[in-house]
């Protein structure tokens, strides 16, 4: 058997190594179901397989992992498993197709209540804010979402560049969402974690959100949500933090698009322009509520 898993995660390797995602995501239901093989060998103290495997979902295609793993899942969430299996679980949920589950409240609460009983590291914190992302997308399963799963947008880890947390946090459905929350906390870490020099604000890759959306993305609704929510007595210090990153980003930018290919090689030139139109804009909103509304 070990024999056949180490062929398995050879041939798994090869296939990264070739960085052909549509090639990889054409196994996605056979490699979904090499995953109670790793989970076997990470309960043994064998990590090298699960860092294969999670390089492998992380090169395909969203929601990469065949639904039928859903019983699997909801058994590793398991309160009464070990530190290292919650683990695993955690580190392979951005990679699930959420949408296609069919107890997702459940789920999510039992991802909230393993994540809680874990250390929080940099990865697990990433995991957890990327997975609740893009499960905020559709608004019919945003009611699912537990409320202190919310919260851990104030942890603010920094996503990588691509995944799909930064290509779909800035969704208009999660922008309103966040929005509907009320907490001026969420609310900004929410934005420091969704603005960046690697990823445009136009919130792509609809693929269960039933909502019209615009080639603007969520930019309209961050402008608003700017006005509404960060002006006012009270908001200095919230309105200088925000202009601080903002003129980060934009330095960022002004670097050129060799740089910033570096951390995200998916962009092109009209794509940072455009990049540097909205965070511009969002700069100028900022300084407009700051002017009229601020302390």
């Amino acid at each position: 058997m070990d024999e056949i898993l180490a062929l398995i995660s050879q041939k798994l390797r090869t296939m990264i190594e070739a960085a052909n995602p549509s090639s990889i995501f054409s196994r996605h239901k056979a490699i979904t179901a090499f995953f109670p093989y790793v989970v076997w060998h990470e309960q043994n103290g064998q990590h090298k397989m699960l860092n294969t495997f999670l390089c492998a979902v992380g090169s395909g295609n969203w929601g990469f992992m065949w639904h039928r793993i859903e019983p699997l899942i909801a058994t590793l969430l398991n309160e009464e498993n070990s530190i290292s299996l919650k683990q695993t679980t955690i580190l392979i949920s951005p990679h699930l197709p959420w949408w296609r589950f069919t107890n997702i409240k459940h789920l999510t609460q039992q991802l909230e209540a393993t994540a809680s009983t874990v250390p929080c590291t940099d990865k697990i914190s990433q995991c957890m804010v990327d997975t609740l992302l893009q499960i905020a997308l559709n608004p019919s399963l945003q009611p699912q979402i537990p409320h202190d799963m919310w919260l851990w947008l104030n942890v603010c880890p920094i996503l990588p560049p691509t995944c799909m947390g930064h290509q779909l946090g800035s969704a208009p459905s999660v922008v309103k969402a966040v929005q509907a929350l009320g907490d001026i906390e969420i609310l900004k870490s929410y934005l420091f974690l969704v603005w960046s020099e690697w990823s445009c604000l136009s919130g792509q890759l609809y693929c269960y959100s039933t909502q019209p959306h615009s080639s603007e993305g969520g930019f309209p609704e961050m402008c608003t949500l700017i006005r509404e929510n960060f002006s006012g007595i009270g908001m200095g210090l919230h309105q200088e933090d925000l202009l601080q990153l903002l003129d980060c980003i934009l330095g960022q930018l002004d670097l050129g698009l060799d740089h910033l290919q570096q951390g995200n090689p998916g962009l092109d030139k009209s794509t940072a322009q455009g990049m540097k139109e909205q965070y511009r804009k969002l700069k100028e909103v900022l300084l407009e509520v700051a002017r009229t509304g601020g302390d």
